[in-house]
């Protein structure tokens, strides 16, 4: 899905992926900068939990930051 920003950074998330999330007009969401890409997850707690996992798996099976960019690059450029 694509969708356009705002001129104050505003963003719409598509219906489907609201009704889906449950978000509401005052849903809290986590937002972070990953490469050169955008992560938004509904709630602090669920973002850092998974971050917090995510991070642990990488770092038990040795996998770094460098490597899962050049991955994420790989695959955009493959569907590109």
């Amino acid at each position: 899905m694509v969708t356009r920003m705002r001129e104050k950074g505003q963003v719409t998330i598509p219906m489907s992926i609201r009704k889906a999330l449950h978000l509401s007009k005052d849903s809290i969401l986590s937002v972070a900068k990953v490469g050169d890409g955008i992560f938004i997850a509904p709630g602090p707690s669920k973002f850092e939990v998974f971050a917090n996992k995510f991070a642990k798996e990488a770092d038990k099976k040795g996998i770094t930051l460098d490597e899962l960019l050049q991955d994420l690059r790989k695959i955009r450029k493959e569907k590109s």
